[in-house]
């Protein structure tokens, strides 16, 4: 971790495509409007899933708003639990929940 990721972004800043930041051990950043995580700046970027559809056809993960709320956003999920975001499939290693 660089000094420059001590300082705190703000959170429109969190909003632009592209945008990295830390919240405590986790490295976030902004993938095309959508939030993502790994964990202590290692390993795979993830979609945070906040839960699943009833019929376990879609699953809800977070999406950065233009002010940098975070909001959430209902994706569908297969039977080969990939996760289809903006057109492209993502597996397991993609994802948390």
């Amino acid at each position: 971790m660089s000094q420059l990721d001590l300082i705190p972004l703000a959170e429109t800043e969190k909003a632009k495509p592209g945008a990295q930041w830390w919240a405590g051990g986790y490295e976030c950043r902004n993938f095309g409007g959508y939030y993502q995580v790994r964990e202590q700046g290692r390993g795979p970027w993830q979609f945070v899933i906040y839960g699943f559809g009833f019929d376990d056809t879609t699953a809800s993960i977070y999406r950065i708003e233009e002010d940098g709320s975070l909001v959430h956003e209902d994706v569908p999920i297969d039977g080969r639990d990939r996760l289809t975001v903006n057109g492209r499939r993502y597996g397991r290693d993609n994802w948390r929940h």
